[in-house]
C-alpha cells in the first residue's frame, strides 16, 4: 500500500499538482472507509466457512459462501450507486475547501468506478482463506496491485488527454481487470476444494 500510495503521488503531482495529491488523499480515505464493512462480514464469514470445510459439510460451505457473496455485492453495489450519485457528500466529510471538493467529485467518480465489482473480490479473496488456500489469496492481491496497478499508474496518463485523470483510471482498470481474473480462479479453485470434502 505503501509503495502504491508513493506512485500514485509522484504521478499525480508532476500531471496534476498539489490539488490532484489532495484529491487522492480523499479518495483513499473513503476507500479506506467504504471497504471496512465488507471487510467485516467477511471476516465474521470465515470461522464459519473454516469450520464446515473442516467438518466435510460441503453443503454449508456453498450456502455460506453464496450468502457472503450477496451480502458483499449488495453493499458494493449500493456503495457505488451512492458515489456516482452524491460524490461531493462523501468528499466534503474531508475537506471544506470548494476548489478541492469540486476537483475530487470528479475524480472519485473515475476512482470508484470499478468498485461495483468489488464485492466479489473481498468474498473470493477471504473464502480462499477460509479453504486453507491462502496462496491464492496473495496471488489475487499481488496481480491486483503490483502486476495491474502500478504499471498501469504510468501506461494511463499516456493514452488520454487528461493526464491527471488518466492516473486515477488506473484504479477501476486494475479493479475490474483483477475481479475477473479473481472470479476464474475462484470458480476453479473452489470446485477443487469441495469436490475434495465432498470425495
Amino acid at each position: 500500500e505503501s509503495v502504491i500510495s508513493v506512485c500514485f503521488n509522484s504521478s499525480l503531482l508532476h500531471y496534476g499538482g498539489d490539488v490532484a495529491v489532495g484529491a487522492m488523499t480523499i479518495m483513499t480515505s473513503v476507500m479506506q472507509f467504504a471497504m471496512l464493512p465488507p471487510q467485516g462480514i467477511a471476516q465474521g464469514a470465515q470461522p464459519i466457512l473454516s469450520y464446515n470445510y473442516g467438518a466435510k459439510n460441503a453443503e454449508r460451505v456453498k450456502k455460506t459462501y453464496k450468502t457472503l457473496l450477496v451480502a458483499c455485492v449488495i453493499y458494493s453495489v449500493t456503495l457505488w450507486l451512492a458515489v456516482m450519485l452524491m460524490p461531493r457528500v462523501f468528499v466534503s466529510i474531508f475537506t471544506p475547501d470548494e476548489a478541492l471538493i469540486d476537483f475530487a467529485a470528479k475524480a472519485l467518480r473515475i476512482y470508484y468506478c470499478g468498485m461495483v465489482l468489488f464485492g466479489i473480490q473481498i468474498a473470493c479473496q477471504m473464502t480462499f482463506v477460509s479453504l486453507g488456500n491462502a496462496p491464492s489469496s496473495v496471488i489475487v492481491a499481488v496481480v491486483r496491485k503490483f502486476i495491474l496497478l502500478l504499471p498501469l499508474i504510468y501506461i494511463m496518463p499516456n493514452l488520454i488527454t487528461n493526464r491527471t485523470f488518466g492516473v486515477y483510471l488506473a484504479e477501476p482498470i486494475a479493479d475490474i481487470t483483477a475481479v475477473i481474473f479473481t472470479a476464474i480462479l475462484f470458480s476453479f479453485q473452489f470446485k477443487k476444494a469441495l469436490k475434495r470434502i465432498e470425495d
